[in-house]
C-alpha cells in the first residue's frame, strides 16, 4: 500500500507532468466541501504547521488562507494549502498587506517590460492552464490558477505608468470549471459591466483552445498567443495591444485607455494604453 505523502508526491507529479487533471478531480466544477469555508478552510487554520504560527509567522508555518497570516506580517511569500487534507497541495503564495478585512491573495500579475518577456510569459497553452508559472510577486510576472480553485471573492487592480493604482473591478464566484476555466456563478459587485464580463464572467483562450465568446475566432490567437479570460475579445490584455501594431514593441499590458482614464488612470495617446502592472487577487 502507498502512503499517503507517496500517493500525494505521484499525484502532483502526474497532474504537473502528464496533465492528469481527472486524478485530482480538476477536470471537472470544483467546489469546497460544504462546510470548509471561512474559518474552517483546511488544515492549517490560523497557522499550522509550527507553534507560534497564528502570532508570528515563520518558516514552517502553513496557512489555508492569505487571511489567516498574522496582521502584523508583511507583504510577501508564504505557504498555504486551502484545501487542507483535499487533492491539492501546499502552494507558495503572494499576499497582500492585511486590507479591507484581510488579506488577498495574488492570483496573476502582469508587469510592463520592453523585451518582449511579458507577452513571452502568457503564451501558455491549454495543458498549462492550471501550472504555476512565475514566481510569486507584486513586482514580476505570475500565474497561480489553482487559487481559483480556493478563490470567492477577486478584485483586479491597475497601476499606470506613474504609479497610480486604481480597483477596476471585484467580483465573486462559487468555484471554477477547470476544464473550460469558467468561473461558476460570477456576480459582479462594482466595477464597469464590459470588464466584468468579457474579463471575469465568461470565456477564457490559449492559444491552442477557444472558450471565448467572439463568434469569428480566437481572441488569444489574435492578440499574439496571449493567454487570458477573454469576452468579445478584452478591455485589458496582459500582453499584448489591440493598437498597431499589436507587438507595441515588446510592451505589456494594455488597458482600452477610455476605460483607463475612467479609473483616473494615465494614457499614452493611442487608444490602448500601456500600463506599469496589472494584477488579479482573491480571498476566501
Amino acid at each position: 500500500m502507498r502512503s499517503e505523502s507517496t500517493t500525494w508526491v505521484w499525484a502532483t507529479a502526474c497532474l504537473l507532468i502528464c496533465g492528469c487533471t481527472a486524478l485530482a478531480g480538476l477536470d471537472k466544477p470544483y467546489h469546497l466541501a460544504a462546510g470548509s469555508g471561512g474559518d474552517n478552510l483546511g488544515g492549517g487554520g490560523a497557522g499550522g504547521g509550527a507553534p507560534g504560527c497564528d502570532e508570528e509567522a515563520s518558516a514552517g508555518c502553513v496557512y489555508d488562507r492569505c487571511g489567516a497570516v498574522p496582521e502584523g506580517a508583511p507583504a510577501g511569500v508564504y505557504t498555504l494549502d486551502p484545501d487542507g487534507t483535499g487533492a491539492s497541495g501546499p502552494l507558495e503564495v503572494y499576499c497582500g498587506e492585511p486590507a479591507d478585512g484581510g488579506r488577498w491573495a495574488l492570483v496573476f500579475n502582469s508587469v510592463g517590460a520592453t523585451d518582449g518577456a511579458t507577452i513571452a510569459f502568457w503564451k501558455i497553452l491549454y495543458a498549462d492552464r492550471l501550472s504555476a508559472k512565475g514566481e510569486p510577486s507584486i513586482d514580476g510576472n505570475h500565474y497561480q490558477p489553482s487559487l481559483y480553485v480556493a478563490g470567492r471573492e477577486y478584485r483586479d487592480e491597475i497601476e499606470d505608468i506613474a504609479g497610480t493604482v486604481a480597483e477596476v473591478m471585484r467580483a465573486t464566484a462559487e468555484g471554477i470549471d477547470t476544464a473550460d476555466m469558467h468561473l461558476l456563478t460570477p456576480i459582479r459587485v462594482s466595477g464597469e459591466e464590459e470588464l466584468f464580463t468579457w474579463q471575469f464572467a465568461t470565456g477564457w483562450s490559449s492559444p491552442d483552445f477557444d472558450a471565448d465568446t467572439k463568434g469569428d475566432g480566437n481572441c488569444a490567437s489574435s492578440y499574439v498567443g496571449v493567454t487570458q479570460h477573454y469576452g468579445h475579445c478584452f478591455v485589458y490584455n496582459l500582453g499584448a495591444d489591440d493598437d498597431a501594431p499589436i507587438e507595441d514593441e515588446g510592451w505589456g499590458p494594455h488597458v482600452r485607455t477610455q476605460s483607463a482614464t475612467s479609473f483616473g488612470l494615465s494614457d499614452d495617446g493611442s487608444p490602448y494604453t500601456r500600463v506599469k502592472r496589472i494584477s488579479r487577487w482573491a480571498r476566501w
